[in-house]
């Protein structure tokens, strides 16, 4: 039974241990661009959930998360556009990629747009985006030789089918009109970059995450909370270390989703993005995750589930039928 029980905590404990070196890192160097929000979501999904989230081996991933962190960093150097016709940009290139990357892992979209949104011109952004991507693949195959996960086989998945291609022309529609009014208003993490992953993931056909709306939006909401309330307190008004403040709201995080056992990959990110977000935005930043994630919720259910649920409901019949 101890055996077991420790097993269970493995994952977790070494997600906060990924966080913590990832952010002490940053400190002891300087160098804020080593904070990289989705390598929490990598852990989640990668780590703690008992079975994977995506359909993906480790090449891929590495190679997807570092493609798209150096294709970021180039956008933001040699494309000579504003900002939101950059995160266009960057999300268009993303989905297109999504189609022809034999996988469904989505959380490569925010590596793109990331330092796009957040206007990251430096190399060490990618370098660190692949240093991480490799430590929670090396953590996931020490997971496997030790038994504590499940080996799961890959097996490509070309997601460019006519269908595909509609809910990709969607998409991209959608989040052209969203940002646009984002950014007009200035609340810029109504798409935030990881909630473009959880966009992403909602509008897949079959996604169950998007069949309880609100449990799903109070958890992304609250693991938003649990990283504003963790910086302000241990940072802004004690003046501890970041790291300290990192640590407590990935703890946080993880107790969320554990409960709740809703076990979405972007509450990570989202819970790492407000660490390295302006302070000015602090206090909003939940506020604009709330409308962001409501708006992708009802979006991924009028749009999406509707249409695709009739698509498998009629394949569904033609195979009864026959």
């Amino acid at each position: 039974m101890k055996n077991i029980e420790i097993k269970e905590v493995i994952p977790y404990a070494s997600t906060v241990l990924l966080v913590a070196l990832m952010t002490l890192s940053a400190e002891v160097l300087y160098e804020k661009e080593i904070i990289f929000p989705e390598i929490t979501a990598l852990a989640v999904g990668y780590m703690v959930a008992k079975k994977r989230s995506w359909k993906v081996n480790g090449r891929r991933m590495l190679a997807l998360i570092t493609g798209c962190a150096i294709m970021g960093v180039c956008i933001v150097r040699f494309v000579p556009f504003d900002t939101y016709i950059e995160v266009i940009l960057a999300f268009t290139i993303a989905q297109v990629l999504f189609m022809f990357s034999g996988t469904t892992f989505a959380p490569f979209v925010s590596a793109i747009v990331l330092p796009v949104m957040m206007q990251t011109r430096s190399i060490v952004y990618p370098i660190a985006a692949f240093i991480l991507t490799s430590l929670v693949i090396l953590f996931h195959n020490l997971f496997l030789f030790q038994g504590i996960r499940t080996d799961e086989e890959y097996v490509p998945v070309m997601l460019n089918s006519r269908d595909d291609m509609i809910d990709t022309a969607i998409r991209i529609l959608c989040v052209i009109v969203i940002a646009g009014v984002a950014f007009k208003t200035g609340y810029r993490f109504i798409v935030a970059p990881p909630l473009l992953v959880a966009f992403t993931e909602f509008s897949r056909p079959g996604n169950k995450t998007r069949n309880m709306p609100v449990k799903t939006v109070s958890v992304i909401t609250l693991c938003s909370i649990i990283g504003v309330i963790s910086r302000y307190i241990f940072v802004i008004r004690l003046g501890l270390p970041l790291t300290i403040a990192a640590i407590v709201a990935t703890c946080g995080m993880l107790t969320v989703i554990y409960f709740s056992k809703m076990y979405m990959p972007p509450v990570g990110a989202i819970t790492m993005l407000s660490m390295i977000i302006s302070e000015s935005v602090l206090f909003t930043y939940p506020i604009q995750i709330f409308v962001g994630s409501s708006l992708i919720l009802i979006l991924s259910r009028i749009l999406f589930m509707r249409r695709q649920d009739k698509k498998i409901y009629e394949k569904r019949a033609e195979l009864h039928a026959e």
